[in-house]
Formats: structure tokens, sequence, C-alpha cells
């Protein structure tokens, strides 16, 4: 089973604030997906967003 992280979680990871966070979903910085009112980020996509940055 994949890993899903909530918001929350991808912000501590990040050490970066919540609204933040939102903002790169928006931005499309961060896949996430929509699980009733609240997103959802797979640990898959936080993976990209290390390997884009590295790069």
């Amino acid at each position: 089973m994949k890993t899903i992280l909530t918001v929350k979680q991808v912000a501590e990871l990040l050490q970066v604030s919540i609204p933040q966070v939102r903002r790169m979903i928006a931005n499309g910085e961060l896949s996430a997906m929509k699980v009733g009112r609240e997103w959802r980020v797979p640990k898959a996509a936080l993976e990209e967003l290390f390997e884009r940055e590295l790069l």
C-alpha cells in the first residue's frame, strides 16, 4: 500500500507552514488528491519534489 500524507505531515517534513503546502498544491508544485474536504499527498509526490529541487 502506498503511503499517503496529510497537509500537516507534509508541512512538518518540509518545515514550512500549512498554508505554504496548500499553495504548493494549488500551484501544481506538489501533486495531491482531495479526500472529502482535505488534501492528501502521496509520499511518491513528495519524493519527486525532493528530486526536482536537488537537480
